[in-house]
């Protein structure tokens, strides 16, 4: 019952957030911590950001300070959660706050499993102690960007959009030729992506298999998580948007590649 009352309650919080759209203020614009006064509270936001959009940096394997190497590859959180969170159908953060926390396969999930769950999974690490500096400042800028959003209703342009399944079979060989002429350009045609000039650690274009790449047990590991964020944002710079087709099969060919290997347990 709790499970039914919870898919019940997301679903008219979903709904509600699409009736409200164009009727309330923009929830993915105006969200500069550099423009928030000086104060430790504020302070504690711009870090978050600053974790967001240089992980690998502040928390990757190659972080200054080696106690704070919490991720295991150097790929950053902006990586998915584009724009550091604020880009519509790109796994924003706006409605992130307010929605935690969930039951989620019989499990009660706090914000903080969540946030550990992609240290895990898609940074391949180990989980943030969960009243640290890091987790704090973290959950700290996730509150500052849903600042004035419903409580309880996930405003539209969160999560991924809905992709119906492919007419025909997903192709991983398929998927190869569109990744070829589609993708290749900017992940580079070994899957491996650009680095940031040395000595600075990241990436401008990050991997999408790989040992420096997420691991097996995250989310973008699986074909229907994969084609929805293919289909709704990539090819990210100025080229023609790929057909659903094409997107179940360059996410079918993603599922095929090498990438480290982990249980779905944290």
């Amino acid at each position: 019952m709790v499970a039914v009352t919870l898919v019940l309650t997301l679903g008219i919080g979903v709904v509600t957030g699409y009736l409200l759209w164009g009727r309330q203020p923009d929830w993915y614009a105006y969200h500069d911590p550099d423009k928030l006064p000086p104060g430790p509270e504020n302070d504690l936001i711009r870090h978050g950001r600053d974790l967001v959009v240089n992980t690998a940096k502040i928390i990757g394997p190659h972080a200054a300070d080696s106690q704070m190497r919490f991720a295991g590859n150097n790929l950053a959180c902006t990586n998915c959660h584009i724009d550091a969170g604020l880009k519509p159908f790109a796994a924003p953060f706006v409605s992130t706050f307010t929605s935690y926390p969930q039951v989620v396969d019989d499990r009660f999930l706090t914000l903080v499993d969540r946030i550990n769950g992609c240290m895990t999974r898609s940074m391949n690490g180990k989980a943030l102690p969960d009243h640290s500096r890091e987790m704090d400042a973290i959950v700290s800028y996730i509150k500052f960007v849903g600042k004035g959003s419903p409580q309880d209703v996930r405003v539209a342009g969160m999560g991924l959009k809905t992709l119906k399944p492919a007419k025909a079979a997903p192709s991983a060989e398929r998927g190869q030729a569109v990744y070829a002429s589609a993708c290749a350009r900017c992940h580079s045609g070994d899957g491996l992506g650009q680095r940031k000039p040395a000595p600075e650690p990241g990436y401008l274009v990050p991997p999408v298999w790989g040992d420096d790449s997420f691991n097996s047990a995250a989310g973008m590991n699986k074909p229907p998580i994969a084609a929805a964020f293919i289909r709704a944002k990539m090819p990210y710079y100025g080229m023609p948007e790929l057909s659903r087709q094409e997107a179940w099969d360059v996410a079918q060919l993603l599922a095929a590649k090498p990438r480290p290997q982990r249980s779905r347990e944290p």
